[in-house]
């Protein structure tokens, strides 16, 4: 399994204008064959701050995912607003899983 974790900022001003690119990226994301899950949560504490989950199945799931329509339209949508800055994003493989 891969796990897609970190965080990306938007100017505060521009997130009402980029939430439904949002919901779509999502959306269309959470539907692929090989995402297990995908979801961002914006921060509550730091306005324009948003955090990245996402779980695939493999490394070769997660690059088809980039090469995907609704990723094309997410970067332009994205660029569209003026893009995210303080982007700090990783994809780990996890070997194993202890639940809590």
């Amino acid at each position: 399994m891969i796990i897609v974790i970190g965080e990306f900022r938007f100017k505060a001003d521009k997130m009402d204008e980029i939430r439904p690119h949002m919901i779509k990226v999502i959306e269309a994301s959470n539907n692929e064959d090989g995402c297990i899950s995908y979801a961002f949560s914006e921060s509550i504490q730091s306005p324009g701050l948003i955090r990245v989950a996402e779980k695939w199945k493999s490394f070769e799931d997660l690059e088809q995912h980039f090469k995907t329509e609704h990723m094309n339209n997410w970067r332009e949508a994205a660029t569209l607003v003026g893009g995210s800055t303080d982007r700090n994003v990783a994809a780990y493989e996890v070997k194993s899983i202890k639940e809590l």
